[in-house]
């Protein structure tokens, strides 16, 4: 009797070592597709970064149009100067909630007009207050 006990014991601690392997396989592939969702976004906001550049510097008839179907107010929330890394001039407050501009007088136009296009929200990890509308409200004159 003692031996099928140990047999029952050996194979229950068998089976725990196996659900235990298959747990960490799971969570370690977990933890490679997080890696690898990650290192997107990151390239996204890279990539987001080099074009609202262009465009705040280079494309100023095409940023006037886009950012006629902005609409809303910054909350200072400091999302969109944490896109790829942390801007220095941030300064959060003792609030926690709120931030301001080191620089903000100063401050680079692609900082300034942020953000230019509905697919720049999509690089912000946070809540910003900006939305965009499909077409520009055109206001009849009224008789």
């Amino acid at each position: 009797m003692k031996t099928a006990a140990k047999k029952r014991a050996r194979a229950t601690t068998a089976a725990s070592g196996s659900k235990r392997r298959a747990l960490e396989d799971r969570l370690a592939a977990a933890k490679r597709l997080r890696a690898v969702e990650d290192a997107k976004f990151r390239a996204r906001q890279a990539q987001g970064k080099f074009r609202r550049f262009v465009s705040a510097n280079f494309r100023k008839q095409e940023v006037i149009e886009a950012l006629a179907l902005r609409r809303g107010e910054c909350n200072r929330c400091g999302a969109c100067c944490e896109i790829l890394f942390k801007c220095p001039f941030l300064k959060k407050q003792d609030d926690g909630l709120t931030t301001t501009c080191g620089i903000y007088e100063d401050r680079p136009n692609q900082c300034r007009l942020f953000p230019i296009e509905k697919r720049d929200l999509e690089e912000v990890r946070g809540q910003c207050s900006f939305y965009f509308i499909e077409k520009p409200i055109r206001l009849e004159k009224a008789s």
